[in-house]
């Protein structure tokens, strides 16, 4: 299967969890208890998503070290060479194949959060090419201009945008990365809020947030987006890194279907 794709199958069911949650919230009666499941709803699609960037990333790995023993003669990135995966789980991978390979990879990413945009940036811009850097200035026209695209995501219609000036659109676009980066950041932190403080802000419960069903939808819609997006690149970025660093066909195939 393509890269992440069994983290892309884990995600969709999560997020549905989270949308049956929020369904189900809004059918009770209103008090603390719905209060409650709706704050679950918004935390479990916030936590989807994390799940997600760790099997993503560890789904790399394990094909990474996957090709690299395949063809030990290849020389592979100083990044993966860095990695400090446990040496019975590097004995696993050896002795089980891609099955052992993507157990040591979960067991060097488990204890990992990826809840920020700059920390999903430092794991896998590795796996893409200078020009097509994730959510960089000269890829993110892809993300503003994409079917699924939302105005409270990037601030500007698809329209609008396409009928600036160059100049106009580098000005634009670092807007619209502003506001795309603010909003999940927003959105993740509201996450560490209800976990860490139980939604207290200072004495009282915080209810501002979870007032309105369609709030909470836009919040799930909005992170379907993110990790839809991102596999869409991902899934075509990863088969022209293995290929960029000289394996075969034969290997590519092997570790990138």
């Amino acid at each position: 299967m393509p890269i992440a794709s069994t983290a892309k199958k884990h995600f969709d069911e999560d997020l549905a969890r989270s949308r049956a949650l929020l369904e189900h919230a809004f059918a009770i009666s209103e008090g603390t208890l719905r209060d409650d499941i709706i704050r679950s709803s918004w935390m479990l699609s916030v936590g989807a998503a994390d799940a997600f960037f760790c099997d993503a990333y560890a789904d790399a790995v394990a094909r990474s070290l996957q090709a690299k023993h395949i063809e030990p003669a290849i020389v592979t990135s100083k990044r993966l060479l860095s990695l400090k995966i446990p040496v019975a789980a590097v004995i696993r991978g050896v002795t089980t194949g891609s099955w052992g390979w993507r157990m040591a990879a979960r067991d060097l990413i488990e204890n990992e959060s990826v809840l920020d945009l700059e920390t999903v940036r430092k794991h896998f811009n590795q796996y893409f090419c200078d020009s097509d850097k994730l959510f960089g200035e000269k890829s993110f026209d892809a993300w503003i201009l994409h079917k699924d695209w939302k105005h409270r995501l990037f601030g500007i219609t698809k329209t609008d945008y396409r009928r600036l000036t160059p100049k106009a659109k580098d000005k634009a676009r670092k807007e619209s990365k502003k506001k795309f980066e603010e909003r999940f950041q927003y959105i993740f932190q509201r996450r560490h809020d209800c976990i860490h403080n139980c939604d207290r802000a200072k004495v009282s419960l915080n209810r501002l947030h979870i007032k309105s069903k369609s709030l909470i939808s836009y919040v799930i819609e909005d992170i379907e987006f993110l990790v839809t997006r991102f596999t869409e690149e991902y899934q075509e970025a990863f088969p022209k890194y293995i290929r960029g660093l000289g394996y075969n066909g034969t290997t590519k195939g092997r570790v990138c279907q």
